[in-house]
């Protein structure tokens, strides 16, 4: 082992210990859920995808189970070879009619989808056009195409196409941004992004991970949340937030990329298939998504922590979505904040520079439907103990 590389992550980490900002990871044990066991103790959880509550519903662990008896634990294979079940094709089904597309295809997770997505469709020949602030596996999907990209600044509209207006060279153009930037739960302005792409032949890619199962009418994300009647050209998505929390991810899109990822895409021409039991509970959760029960519950929620941690002296990122931004600043406080809240039974995880802006480091708190009002309560109250805490120190 190279001496002078282990020499040099031993100081970096050292920084990192030092500045308070090293990131450990806490054990879990028990399910997933609104309040979990982690480190030996009950804590409310605010650091959960499962915004529906989904990830321990019977119905949900029934399909897995009964597809785990029927296929076992994995198919060993790419779809290609001997891994293709006609489960994988039903879900795909279910999530094109649901999303709004023709078609769909299925990848081993949500960030294989989409560093799947770009390299099989894009060359050096093409330009992509990248929201600055696109989940990581978006970034690395567009790096690996080997296209041309250009960064807009979030949510800027007038930049995009100050971006569109010199791209006269490209031979393809798209347009890649999240339906919601998880780290504030605001939404991308698709509506005008589509008026752009429309103007300059552009494709749009919208990672709706943080969308699909929440906004919308049945759950069917950011476009139906935002009005937009036109069908979306490519959704991407994962499995591992409102549906249900397991593995697995997908594109959403015309038959046309469809078949050409099935031929072209090595995220899911190498990669073993997805495992049944994934695939039978993603199903029954797509199938759960005309239910508004759960995401009525949610809506209640968001506003009940959005009020009361309001209430102890915390300002939000605006907005409804269930991920959300508790601002902080200085990215040491939020890390003490968030090591506090550990200590008093809450458990909410801190982001600073370089995943946020400098200065404007935040704690993200996710909510269930399955929280109830103690928890939530609970929660806020673990927020105004860190802050009265640093004040007096």
């Amino acid at each position: 082992m190279s001496r002078a590389l282990t020499e040099f992550l031993k100081t970096e980490t050292n920084y990192l210990d030092q500045a308070g900002l090293l990131r450990r990871e806490p054990v879990v044990n028990s399910p997933q859920g609104p309040v979990i066991t982690l480190d030996g103790r009950e804590t409310v959880n605010l650091a959960s995808g499962d915004y529906l509550g989904l990830s321990t519903d019977e119905e949900l662990k029934k399909a897995a189970a009964e597809a785990l008896k029927k296929y076992g634990v994995g198919v060993a294979s790419t779809r290609m070879m001997t891994g293709n079940l006609p489960l994988f094709a039903e879900l795909e089904k279910a999530l094109a009619k649901w999303v709004g597309t023709e078609d769909a295809v299925l990848y081993a997770s949500g960030y294989h989808a989409n560093t799947g997505l770009f390299e099989a469709l894009l060359s050096d020949r093409d330009f992509v056009f990248c929201d600055e602030h696109v989940r990581p596996s978006t970034a690395d999907g567009v790096r690996l195409c080997r296209a041309r990209v250009l960064t807009y600044r979030n949510g800027d509209v007038a930049h995009l196409e100050d971006k569109l207006k010199r791209s006269r060279a490209a031979r393809f153009r798209v347009i890649a941004t999240d339906g919601v930037f998880a780290l504030d739960g605001q939404c991308a302005p698709l509506r005008e992004i589509y008026e752009l792409a429309a103007k300059y032949d552009a494709l749009v890619v919208v990672d709706d991970s943080h969308g699909l199962g929440v906004l919308g009418t049945s759950g069917r994300g950011s476009h139906v949340h935002l009005g937009i009647a036109r069908e979306p050209h490519v959704v991407t998505g994962t499995f591992g937030n409102a549906l249900g929390g397991g593995a697995g991810g997908f594109v959403a899109c015309s038959k046309e990329i469809a078949t050409w990822l099935r031929q072209k895409s090595r995220a899911y021409l190498a990669c073993t298939a997805l495992a049944p039991a994934a695939a039978a509970a993603a199903l029954e959760a797509v199938k759960r998504m005309k239910d508004s029960k759960a995401r009525e519950q949610l809506e209640k929620n968001v506003k009940q922590f959005r009020e009361a941690v309001t209430a102890e002296g915390y300002t939000c990122a605006p907005g409804m979505h269930p991920a959300v931004a508790v601002m902080i600043g200085n990215a040491v406080i939020c890390q003490r904040t968030a090591d506090l809240l550990h200590k008093s039974g809450v458990w909410a995880v801190g982001f600073c520079h370089p995943v946020v802006p400098e200065g404007a480091a935040r704690i993200r708190a996710q909510l269930s439907a399955a929280h109830t009002a103690e928890h939530l309560k609970k929660a806020a109250a673990g927020f105004g103990q860190a802050a009265r805490h640093l004040k007096a120190r």
